[in-house]
């Protein structure tokens, strides 16, 4: 679409052009006071065509031009926000009048207020363009609105051959946009903020029907491609879907078409959605979103299938339970795609209530071995309405949405993901060492199967989901009248599924008593390997920053000494042969250093740093160390980090009382975000503390940076800087932490020996970790340990702390000044003094 020409003399306007911004006004008003969807949309296009015909109408008529309005106008679906798209098509013959009219037709427009994208064109460039996808669409949608029909009519009538000609290639095309558009936007049906025109399952997906439509000549339903209960799924889809959109333009006052977090409870509140048990009115619209979505994304998806690949050739479907069941394995194995005329043979009447049979049991299973495509199947149960027919505890989690930031799916999705994701890794675990041990040591693969479709299962809204989640899984054995020893292993499976990676991202691994508590709580090899898969898996399904190398690393330690306690009974003997394994692998990687000098190094790290930290950083790091440090001396050394736009840090500087938290703080005033930390103090009393950070504002960190983190943190050290009201004032300037995300402080005394551990969930924001390690600080506690770990816009931190006298906190005055006091700091009380 072109951009404005320059300024035309232009006569006064038709009245219906000057008074068109009011009628649209008018028109959001009765939208906000209870006209609704469609009726909107359309009364949009309705308003608009009436301006148009008078404007050009009122205009010097020039033979063979005609006037049309494309895309989503064109279809009459016109969103507060949405562009008017328009053609003015021409044979050819007078040039530079077409010139003049358009520019008289545009520029009212355009003062109106109105966002006009607009081509002018002969039906020949017409039918060149239309080379493009894009482009062939719009002309799709195409509508006459004033001016000569001739000319239009033969314009899309060489364009809509074209398409007709090749209409599986042209289908085709559109099954590769939408791979890429689910690539660059995901699905509506399962992101918490999904984008509801793009996203697959929005409104481009239901205009995708209306091409395929026009692509093969006759409705879907009459080629067998939807199913009339489909068709109207997708109405009452678009209705919904348009209507959000409509909402989403008018609180933003722009085209946005993303429904963030921020803007869903006004719009849920707008639309009339309100509280009910377990469900808040935002989780209900996004809900209704989630279930619109997921049925326009698998008839659409389905359309396709059947039109390119064509159905399964099916068998009569024997309408029972387990019937239905083996016609999806059938399906699922053949790699092919249930008929249309199958799933309307697929009532909720077939599956009575009440618990399973043997049969039904049998078939379920076999259905879940039949690999990762068996979660289509399971999608597919889920649109027609059995799934929660076959385990009614999944109405409670359909289309729930999760309100933390490191899930990127609704519940369901991601359960369904999470068992794909274990059926891959027990088909093929790939190259990672870890996935392919436990794989091989996994004695019960249905328990692992079922443990992944279930361990979420509790998140309905009430009370801890681990705790519920135990409960309705004991429930739905039951239903499945599961039995024995693979029940028991999905209960301990869905009970236990975060252990390992709460216990790797949140304790010491160093300490053996936890260790050991551990192993005696999993209590045999083939249990761990179960509930490592699901671990892998669960993170997997979870979204990129719940399996980060660093946390895939954490799991894998915690794995690996685990195992050599259920194997050897003994942690130690593995700990020290484990131990002098990585001491040789050190003194490798520190080869044509001073012998010495090496051993010197390995006496004086402890044991932590030398069993945990990558080899391919100790070289780094020991140049930081190997010379004496002075008491005023800062040391720094950054190389790439885990992942793109990360950096590895390492300070280095004489260890003293607050100094991760003055570290903290030069990072911040750097513009700096911190992802990770580990702290650890030599022998002769030098802190070597690592990070993983990233640029706050500015993603390329250069030496310049650098520098000014080892200046800044050199005068703290030296008491010429004030770092709490520096971080304060800079903190200022941003935006504050996100509101949706609860801010946690608990103080734990059971999880070590000899520290207490300070637990912290807060929102991110700009100097965190700073604010905690400061106020840790100012009650003269020392960090040993410090396990920071960023899930998007959620932290979640652990610091192993003991008093000046190095001894846990366990008085209980004591132990609440330190939970009111992090908490003070986090919720943003400025500094004083």
């Amino acid at each position: 679409m072109g951009e404005p020409p320059p300024p035309v003399d232009l006569a006064e306007p038709p009245p219906s052009v000057a008074r068109l911004a009011e009628d649209l006004r008018a028109l959001d008003r009765a939208y906000a006071t209870g006209h609704h969807g469609r009726w909107s949309a359309s009364r949009r296009a309705e308003i608009v065509d009436g301006c148009l015909r008078d404007l050009f109408g009122s205009l010097d008529s020039v033979a063979g031009v005609a006037l049309l309005a494309l895309g989503g106008y064109g279809r009459r679906a016109l969103s507060p926000g949405s562009d008017v798209d328009l053609l003015i098509l021409h044979d050819g013959s007078n040039a530079p009048q077409v010139a003049a009219l358009a520019e008289r037709l545009l520029y009212p427009l355009w003062d109106a207020g109105l966002r006009v994208g607009h081509a002018v064109r002969t039906p020949a460039e017409c039918l060149e363009a239309a080379a493009e996808l894009d482009a062939a669409t719009a002309m799709l949608d195409g509508r006459l609105l004033a001016g000569a029909g001739a000319t239009w009519a033969s314009a899309h009538a060489a364009v809509l051959d074209r398409v007709r000609a090749d209409a599986r290639g042209f289908a085709a095309r559109l099954a590769d946009d939408r791979r890429v558009r689910r690539e660059r936007f995901g699905s509506v049906s399962s992101l918490l903020e999904p984008d509801v025109k793009e996203g697959i399952g929005g409104l481009r997906d239901v205009q995708t029907l209306g091409w395929l439509w026009a692509a093969i000549g006759s409705p879907l339903e009459d080629a067998g491609l939807v199913r009339a209960t489909e068709r109207r799924a997708v109405d009452e889809a678009e209705e919904f879907l348009v209507r959000v959109r409509s909402a989403l333009h008018l609180e933003t006052g722009r085209g946005s078409d993303r429904l963030v977090l921020e803007q869903q409870p006004p719009i849920a509140e707008g639309m009339g959605f309100v509280d009910e048990p377990g469900l808040p009115a935002v989780d209900g619209l996004m809900r209704s979103v989630f279930e619109h979505g997921r049925q326009v994304e698998h008839v659409v998806s389905s359309a396709f299938d059947r039109f390119l690949r064509g159905s399964s050739d099916l068998p009569a479907i024997e309408p029972t339970p387990d019937g239905i069941l083996r016609a999806f394995v059938s399906v699922v194995r053949d790699r092919g795609v249930m008929p249309a005329a199958a799933l309307d043979a697929m009532t909720p009447d077939a599956v009575p209530e009440g618990a399973w049979s043997d049969g039904v049991r049998d078939a379920f299973l076999e259905l879940l071995r039949s690999g990762p495509e068996a979660a289509g199947a399971l999608e597919t149960l889920d649109r027609i309405g059995l799934l929660e027919r076959y385990l009614p505890a999944w109405a409670d989690v359909r289309c729930r949405p999760q309100r933390d930031p490191y899930h990127r799916s609704s519940v369901d999705v991601h359960l369904l993901d999470a068992f794909a994701g274990a059926a891959v890794l027990l088909g093929d675990p790939g190259d990672d060492p870890l996935a392919v041990e436990v794989a091989a040591a996994i004695e019960d693969r249905d328990a692992v199967l079922l443990g992944a479709l279930l361990h979420d299962v509790g998140k309905t809204g009430h009370g801890n989901h681990v705790a519920g989640g135990a409960r309705v899984a004991d429930e739905t054995l039951a239903h499945m009248r599961a039995e024995g020893p693979t029940a028991d292993l999905v209960r301990f499976l869905v009970s236990e599924h975060l252990l390992l990676s709460d216990t790797a991202t949140r304790r010491d691994l160093e300490d053996e008593e936890l260790v050991h508590g551990l192993a005696e709580r999993i209590g045999e090899p083939a249990r761990l390997a179960s509930l490592t898969l699901l671990t892998i898996a669960d993170a997997r399904a979870t979204g990129p920053l719940a399996w980060t190398p660093w946390r895939a690393a954490l799991v894998r330690e915690l794995v690996v000494k685990v195992g050599r306690v259920l194997e050897r009974g003994d942690v130690e003997p593995g700990a020290a042969e484990r131990l002098s394994e990585r001491a040789d692998e050190i003194r490798g990687a520190l080869e044509g250093e001073d012998p010495d000098d090496v051993e010197r190094f390995l006496m004086r790290m402890p044991r932590g740093y030398v069993s945990t930290v990558p080899i391919e950083r100790v070289r780094a790091h020991f140049g930081l160390v190997a010379r004496p440090i002075g008491a005023q001396e800062v040391r720094t050394v950054a190389s790439e980090g885990s992942r793109p736009g990360t950096y590895a840090l390492a300070v280095a500087a004489a260890d003293r009382a607050g100094l991760l938290s003055m570290i903290a703080g030069a990072l911040t005033l750097a513009g700096l975000s911190i992802l990770t930390a580990q702290v650890f103090t030599t022998e002769d009393g030098v802190a070597v503390d690592l990070f993983e950070v990233e640029g706050a504002f500015d993603a390329e960190v250069g030496e310049e940076r650098w520098r000014e983190v080892r200046g800044t943190l050199r005068r703290a050290i030296e008491g010429r800087l004030a770092l709490d009201h520096r971080v304060h004032a800079k903190r200022s300037y941003y935006p504050g932490p996100r509101q949706d995300v609860p801010v946690g402080v608990t103080v734990d005394n059971d999880a070590s020996d000899f520290f207490t551990v300070v637990e912290v969930g807060a929102p991110d924001r700009l100097g965190l970790l700073f604010d905690v390690t400061r106020a840790l600080a100012e009650l003269h506690l020392d960090v040993h340990l410090a396990k920071v770990a960023t899930y998007g816009v959620r932290v979640v931190d652990a610091f192993y702390v003991r008093d000046a006298l190095g001894r846990k906190v366990t008085e209980p005055v004591q132990v609440a000044e330190i939970e009111q006091a992090v908490r003070s700091r986090i919720e943003g009380e400025p500094p004083s003094g």
